[in-house]
């Protein structure tokens, strides 16, 4: 018999597009799980998945971490890295049982710390015969534009936006060149 709680990270990605879809629901939304930064600087933060929920300044950024001590302890793509993560809304997730182990095991840092940096967290797990996708800790939100620091993610945005206004029987005129 496998273990309820050993499902990949490429596993996380389905149960939290349907989260970002109940949550932060849109008629054009992106939801690109290979977003690619547009700066690869010293500072850059490489996330796994981006959501535009309708508007650039709604643009959410999430890292999936296989364990709690990937959130914690790794300066490169946990808590720490993501404080810095260009976006609206940035996330980290990871299974439940990680994040209730680690809680227990570190007297509920990650929660702390997410909250004190402003970042929101994500719990996957099992549930029926598949995964589902909770939000444990809600995020800050940074204003600003932030689309351009991941490659083709404006482009794709206005395409959808004005695919989904012009289906609608309007007219979609570029008055800002943008």
């Amino acid at each position: 018999m496998t273990d309820l709680y050993d499902f990949s990270i490429d596993e996380m990605v389905e149960p939290i597009e349907r989260l970002f879809e109940r949550e932060y629901p849109s008629s054009h939304a992106i939801f690109n799980d290979e977003p690619a930064l547009t700066d690869e600087g010293p500072r850059a933060v490489p996330v796994d998945v981006v959501y535009v929920a309708g508007s650039v300044h709604k643009l959410h950024a999430i890292k999936l971490a296989a364990s709690y001590d990937e959130c914690v302890f790794n300066v490169r793509s946990g808590l720490h890295a993501m404080s810095r993560a260009t976006a609206n809304y940035r996330w980290l997730a990871l299974p439940l049982e990680a994040l209730r182990e680690g809680e227990a095991e570190y007297n509920d840092i990650l929660i702390k710390t997410a909250t004190e940096r402003g970042l929101g967290v994500i719990t996957v797990q099992p549930r029926g015969r598949g995964l589902s996708a909770k939000i444990a800790v809600k995020p800050a939100v940074e204003e600003g534009d932030f689309l351009d620091h991941y490659k083709g993610l404006r482009d794709l945005w206005r395409s959808i936006k004005d695919r989904d206004l012009a289906g609608d029987g309007y007219q979609v005129v570029d008055y800002y060149g943008r």
